[in-house]
């Protein structure tokens, strides 16, 4: 019985692992949501002004583009990829929403690439600071590893992460106040 908790904790664990590991590898992402259930991950970019409706749907074809040339690619097929976008304050939210099961690392450093060279100076990053190299090329690694064993374990948890005054900071969803 002690070996089925334990599983449980460690698939919570690396999942939580996996949300701080892209928040801080990605300092554009504002926050990242795993949803287990339907076993995606959404990911929310801000911006410092209003997209009108033609700019996000230049976004959206670039970005859906860019992906499935990679996945073709890359030999994968039937990509599952959900856009929408809200604003407030003049303010932009943009969330984009993968399936786990077939999302690649390098999806996710091409959408934030994307991202940041659609909005220079305009996305919302809490913290300025790059890593180094080779502190880049761990993260991506670590990400690649943990993605896995999200695929492959069993995760009851909503998480949600984000960053507030340079740190990171990851919430099961399920107990958060409404």
């Amino acid at each position: 019985m002690k070996g089925i908790f334990w599983k449980e904790g460690e698939a919570f664990t690396n999942s939580m692992s996996l949300i701080v590991s892209l928040l801080v590898r990605y300092p554009g992402i504002a926050t990242i949501s795993l949803d287990p259930e339907q076993k995606t991950l959404q990911f929310t970019f801000i911006i410092a002004r209003t997209l009108s409706a033609l700019e996000y749907q230049v976004l959206t074809k670039k970005i859906r583009d860019s992906l499935e040339a990679m996945a073709m690619l890359v030999g994968r097929e039937g990509l599952q990829i959900e856009m929408a976008l809200s604003g407030d304050h003049g303010m932009s939210f943009l969330e984009i929403k993968r399936d786990i099961n077939s999302l690649l690392p390098e999806e996710i450093a091409l959408l934030t690439a994307l991202i940041d060279c659609e909005f220079q100076g305009e996305l919302v990053c809490d913290q300025d600071e790059t890593l180094e190299e080779e502190d880049q090329a761990l993260q991506e690694e670590m990400i690649e590893r943990m993605l896995e064993d999200l695929r492959d374990s069993r995760q009851e948890k909503k998480l949600i992460g984000f960053r507030e005054e340079g740190r990171v900071l990851v919430f099961n969803r399920a107990s958060l106040p409404k």
